[in-house]
């Protein structure tokens, strides 16, 4: 008896002294990521943020900063403050192009007339690949179109925004990014799948990845821990940014989340599991021009080497009230997520030097 209750004094100590050294891991990197957190909301003058960092599929830090709403006060919170997440809606949405790919109800490389014949013709063949890597040559925003208000009903409706421009590149010549294109692609997952892009999202990747906090940025609807929407004036004072309706691009730039939605995303995303590694090395492989150009962009997600030379692979994301950041780097298995509520943040390498925090 004396001596079962010796071994397990012995094994609690070694299970005590265990968990001290894996909290102890991070400790420094963490502090690190709070500093240069907290001095980039006060260079930036940002109302809220939220970070969440991973290492090997575990969230090591997940934190609010600031008021996700300056009205109510309301603290931001990583688990449930939501955000427009901008065009990390981009990546979020190819999950559903490489789902029907994957099950050959999708043909990345077939003229998109083939899912939409009544999409006027182009110059040349136009593909969803070339679509979703932004050198199909289809326009990004014109005039005021960022700051539309006007509510579409249907993704057919946003179409006519756009579909009888012309091209502004010949397709595949060129890079140009375009928001527009993914109002195409969203419509093509529709006639792929015979459901409702929304709908299709959420049973096919909200639901799997368990993001119960991702829906699409309804502004008739009542969306608990939705943040207010700021931008900074040439004085810089923080005002409430424009009214806006994103029914005009849920695909490319419509949904709203939190941060750790995105990082289960992200993990998701890093190594395979949820997708197979041809579906990861297929969404996230730059494609290249007709000239042999590489992009740093392949389907829905860019890609490039840091300052350390670190390979990874991403987003960003840039909407009325919120700008926005998620990167993963394969290799070291580092994942960083970065939401804020105020238009027009400069990024530079802040997401980066947060990860390389936690790079052993």
């Amino acid at each position: 008896m004396n001596f079962t209750k010796s071994l397990l004094a012995c094994l609690f100590v070694l299970l005590v002294l265990s968990c001290q050294s894996q909290k102890t891991e991070y400790d420094k990197p963490i502090e690190q990521a709070i500093e240069l957190t907290n001095d980039f909301i006060a260079k930036n003058k940002i109302p809220g943020l939220a970070i969440t960092v991973s290492v090997k599929g575990e969230n090591i830090l997940s934190k609010g900063f600031g008021y996700g709403n300056l009205e109510s006060q309301a603290k931001v919170d990583p688990a449930v403050t939501k955000f427009r997440i901008g065009s990390i809606s981009k990546p979020v949405s190819a999950d559903a192009l490489i789902q029907l790919w994957d099950q050959n109800k999708l043909q990345l490389d077939s003229s998109i007339q083939y899912y939409l014949p009544d999409f006027p013709k182009k110059q040349a063949k136009i593909t969803s690949r070339m679509v979703a890597g932004h050198l199909a040559g289809i326009r990004h925003y014109n005039g005021n179109e960022f700051l539309s208000a006007k509510h579409y009903d249907n993704i057919d409706d946003a179409l006519e925004i756009f579909e009888n421009d012309p091209l502004i590149s010949y397709p595949g010549k060129e890079y140009h990014y375009s928001s527009y294109g993914w109002n195409l692609l969203s419509r093509i997952v529709e006639k792929a799948s015979g459901e409702e892009f929304l709908s299709y999202m959420q049973k096919h990747v909200f639901n799997p990845l368990e993001m119960h906090n991702t829906i699409a940025d309804h502004t008739d609807s009542i969306v608990v821990n939705r943040t207010g929407f700021y931008q900074r004036t040439n004085d810089n004072r923080i005002i409430n940014g424009p009214f806006v309706d994103n029914s005009i691009k849920w695909a490319g730039g419509g949904f709203l989340s939190t941060s750790e939605d995105i990082m289960k995303f992200a993990i998701a995303h890093s190594k395979p599991g949820y997708l197979s590694q041809k579906q990861i090395d297929e969404l996230t492989r730059s494609q290249k021009t007709s000239e042999g150009n590489i992009t740093e962009y392949g389907i829905g997600w860019a890609s490039g080497t840091d300052h350390k030379e670190h390979y990874y692979y991403g987003h960003s994301g840039g909407s009325i009230g919120a700008t926005t950041h998620m990167i993963i780097y394969p290799k070291e298995e580092v994942c960083v997520v970065v939401l804020t509520n105020l238009s027009n943040v400069r990024f530079l390498n802040f997401s980066h030097e947060i990860a390389n925090l936690f790079m052993k």
